[in-house]
């Protein structure tokens, strides 16, 4: 299944971020499809695959401590478009 996730922290915990991007090391069950930096600043993106919940928590509970991760399962539309279809929808 496809999650993408948004990331975002406190600008005062920049650096802590940083740290923890050069750190990471996804779990074997997670693949991670892209990634992408708000030029902004203080928002990450990121699409990746996982069919394990443990993965999923293993993964994203690391950074609870310094950012807010906001992720959501998702399927490219036009997939999407011919479910609803083949449902009747």
């Amino acid at each position: 299944m496809l999650f993408f996730s948004i990331s975002t922290w406190e600008p005062k915990d920049s650096e802590k971020i940083v740290e923890h991007f050069k750190e990471l090391k996804p779990p074997a069950n997670i693949k991670i499809i892209n990634q992408w930096m708000d030029l902004n600043g203080g928002r990450y993106f990121m699409l990746y695959e996982t069919e394990s919940p443990e993965a999923y928590a293993e993964f994203s509970l690391p950074w609870s401590d310094i950012c807010y991760i906001d992720s959501s399962p998702v399927m490219e539309s036009t997939d999407f478009i011919k479910l609803m279809v083949s449902k009747g929808m």
